[in-house]
């Protein structure tokens, strides 16, 4: 068991990486890190599953009716009355941030910036799921490593060192080895920020071109791996892995696509009644109505029913009406003014692939042999691991918890205060003594809850409610 309260944080995402592949065989340095710290099995990613939402709710701790992000592509007439945008160049996060609000909740890096602390980002994903877990960076004057968001200033050290940075690739072992050997050799050695935050674009990467399971797939859960490796070996070199909170977790699950979904007849059917704006996001999609209309919104959902392949929805966004044949959005705590009019999650099943693997679905278009995006289980069950400083360890929970727990319980261990914007919750199950000094212990906090008679899963009722919908 470890007591000591952790000064430093260290949080490693492996994109797309479902917790069903931890094992000694293929993810050593994972599966030894879980069998010596808390390994949460009953946790869930937000839905949509995609990894922009989940980026943001990681970072703020709060769900998508705070921080605002509904998912990677949705319509913001606003900034765009063509047609649905995408937030994974990044580009446009000061229009969205201008024109709705969004990303104006408080972050783990904010935080640690209040008390003085410096969190450096790491990154092989996107521009978009980079600025969502540090949106106001450059404010701090924190450094993010990254092929595109990083300064000449930024680079200059690191490259003077281990050459330039590799190109992008599948599997994405050159640059992800590149970034990960600058963190594990320079960063946390020499420049030991109080927070790294790491996003390992693979298995996510491999994962859509070749596969869930392929030959390549498990390749780059491996290079993930060994960069997890490093990263440990680098803390240990340096000292600091007596005070570091190490947390592994990942964005979302995997699903392989087995057919493909055509939501045009339903499009079609309500042509001139009303424009509709469709976003696809994998395994799901948001439909937005270019004017409210609820007759209309009742109609689409009719139509998009009866289409092969069409799972759960659902609908009621900005205090609308929950039309039939739908769940409210609220369950999912998805609300404000980027919210769709209808969520519509895919159709998917336990089925194999050649692979060996279970979980298939359909999907919304692309060439992507595996996804997510949807609704089920394969896809909302992703992985959360911690271990070191602050963390019990031998343990496994199969209390609910989610992406969204995950900042408040960080900074409740590192002694920083938790904003009421992050509404998650403290994760005590995995907490030491020390890491909870002066907070009520696990018991204590369920016992006042229960005894003001507010004692409430809420937050994850969602999921639970998803879980007996499609079971």
């Amino acid at each position: 068991m470890t007591q000591t309260r952790p000064s430093r944080l260290l949080v490693m995402i492996w994109d797309g990486m479902r917790p069903d592949l931890v094992s000694p065989e293929l993810t050593p340095n994972l599966a030894a890190l879980a069998g010596a710290g808390v390994v949460f099995d009953a946790n869930h990613a937000v839905v949509p599953t995609v990894t922009r939402i989940n980026a943001a709710t990681l970072a703020t701790g709060a769900p998508s009716s705070t921080h605002g992000l509904p998912a990677n592509s949705f319509f913001a007439p606003a900034v765009d009355a063509s047609g649905p945008i995408s937030v994974g160049d990044g580009d446009n996060v000061a229009q969205l941030r201008a024109a709705y609000g969004v990303f104006g909740a408080t972050t783990i890096a904010d935080v640690v910036k209040q008390a003085g602390g410096r969190t450096t980002i790491v990154s092989s994903g996107t521009r978009g799921s980079s600025w969502m877990l540090h949106p106001r960076r450059t404010d701090a004057g924190d450094v993010i490593l990254h092929p595109t968001l990083s300064t000449t200033e930024e680079l200059a050290p690191i490259v003077a060192r281990l050459g330039p940075m590799p190109a992008d690739g599948a599997p994405n072992t050159a640059l992800n080895a590149w970034l990960a050997r600058a963190a594990a050799e320079i960063i946390l050695p020499e420049q030991r920020p109080d927070v790294l935050l790491f996003w390992h674009d693979d298995p996510d990467h491999s994962q859509h071109k070749f596969g869930f399971g392929h030959p390549l797939s498990l390749q780059s859960i491996q290079d993930a791996d060994r960069h997890l490796g490093l990263l440990l070996a680098s803390l240990d070199s340096a000292g600091l892995r007596d005070e570091t909170l190490i947390v592994v977790a990942s964005d979302h699950g995997y699903v392989q696509i087995t057919q493909r979904y055509d939501p045009s007849p339903a499009l079609a059917a309500l042509a001139g009644d009303a424009r509709v704006v469709l976003a696809a996001n994998g395994c799901s999609m948001l439909l937005r109505l270019e004017q409210p209309d609820d007759r209309a919104l009742a109609r689409l959902a009719a139509e998009v029913g009866k289409l092969p392949g069409t799972g759960v929805m659902f609908s009621g966004a900005r205090g609308g009406a929950v039309v039939d044949g739908t769940y409210p959005l609220a369950a999912i705590r998805m609300d404000g003014p980027l919210a769709p009019d209808l969520l519509v999650s895919l159709n998917w099943s336990d089925d194999q692939n050649e692979h060996g693997h279970g979980g298939a679905s359909y999907g919304l278009g692309g060439t992507s042999l595996a996804g997510h995006g949807g609704a089920s289980a394969w896809e909302i069950r992703n992985t959360l691991i911690m271990q070191g400083a602050g963390i019990l360890s031998g343990r496994r929970s199969n209390l609910p918890s989610g992406t969204i727990d995950l900042a408040p319980t960080v900074l409740t261990a590192l002694g920083l205060p938790v904003p009421d914007s992050m509404t998650g919750r403290v994760l005590h199950e995995a907490l030491s003594a020390s890491a909870t000094d002066g907070v009520p212990t696990a018991v204590e906090r369920w016992d006042e809850r229960s005894a003001a008679g507010t004692l409430s899963w809420s937050r994850y009722a969602g999921h639970q409610y998803l879980d007996a919908a499609l079971r």
